[in-house]
């Protein structure tokens, strides 16, 4: 049976996962449009794919045969609006599609959940547990018994060392190193460049080499 998607959220981060599925990630996959709740992009196409109106259109698309969905918004610290997008594409139960870019590096004894993606150039290694609606970025790199919970973005070319644990909606900032056997609590976020080298608490922005306490998320 053909997957036939809808993208939740347009810009950029939409572009890369059309990118990913025109290289053939998956021939099975039909895009069938975008739905963005910014009225100025509906009617125009996004490199090829119709921006075609708001969430309001769901129910048509259905009807349509519209049966899975990926979350096209990305995020940078704040990652509840893309939590959001995954629980409304669930909530008319339709399939989280699960993207994983053919140059990255995936362990086949790497466990990725629904509805995430694995981008170019990004490696997973062994026992890695990667949970739903999860965002690897480009170049990121996930070692050895790492878990990763849901609603998680680990932004391009961050280094996550052995056993390290991401609480739920983290954000790690793009090219921030995290030291090996650290807890980074639900909600926090690194910021990018920055040197982890003791476990971060729930809702706390740390940020600096090494990283140390900014502010607390609200």
């Amino acid at each position: 049976m053909k997957n036939v998607c809808v993208i939740l959220g347009g810009g950029g981060h939409a572009g890369v996962l059309i990118d990913c599925l025109n290289l053939n990630i998956s021939r099975s996959v039909k895009l069938f449009g975008i739905l963005d709740q910014n009225p100025n992009l509906w009617g125009h196409e996004f490199l090829g794919i119709p921006v075609l109106g708001s969430d309001d259109m769901l129910i048509q698309l259905i009807e349509k045969g519209v049966n899975c969905f990926i979350v096209g918004l990305g995020g940078s610290g704040d990652t509840r609006p893309r939590q959001r997008l995954f629980e409304l594409g669930l909530s008319f139960q339709l399939s989280p599609l699960t993207v994983i870019h053919p140059k990255s590096i995936v362990s086949q004894w790497a466990n990725i959940g629904p509805g995430s993606q694995i981008l170019p150039g990004s490696i997973i290694n062994a026992r890695a547990e990667i949970g739903r609606n999860v965002i690897i970025n480009s170049g990121a790199i996930v070692e050895h018994d790492c878990n990763i919970s849901d609603h998680v973005h680990i932004a391009t070319g961050a280094r996550l060392a052995g056993s390290v644990r991401v609480g739920k909606g983290a954000h790690v900032g793009a090219g921030a190193i995290i030291r090996q056997c650290i807890n980074i609590g639900t909600g926090a976020v690194i910021g990018a460049g920055a040197v982890v080298v003791k476990d971060v608490p729930d809702h706390i922005v740390v940020v600096g080499v090494p990283a140390k306490p900014l502010k607390k998320m609200t």
